[in-house]
């Protein structure tokens, strides 16, 4: 649901200690099943979070996009905690 998004989203920038700007958008669309869901964005001060959750996969693809560092193994285990995942893939880009 959008409030358990919003949830998600507050909780992770406490917890990797990034400061939201404004409110977390959340909106479900999609004409095609393939790729419908909910997708979100959060501005942070830093960059922004954002994340599309496809309804037909049950599948979260979220990007935390900051030039502040964050510990990448805390944002695993706790969007695994929290949406109860099974598998998780992830890749790290570092800026210069």
């Amino acid at each position: 649901s959008a409030e358990k998004i919003k949830q998600f989203v507050k909780e992770l920038c406490d917890l990797i200690e990034m400061k939201r700007f404004g409110e977390t958008l959340v909106v479900n669309f999609g004409e095609e099943e393939r790729v419908a869901g909910f997708s979100m964005v959060q501005l942070i001060e830093t960059s922004l979070i954002s994340a599309h959750f496809a309804n037909m996969t049950n599948a979260v693809y979220l990007d935390v996009f900051s030039c502040k560092p964050y510990d990448l193994k805390l944002v695993e285990e706790f969007a695994m905690r929290f949406f109860e995942g099974d598998r998780c893939t992830t890749q790290m880009k570092y800026r210069q």
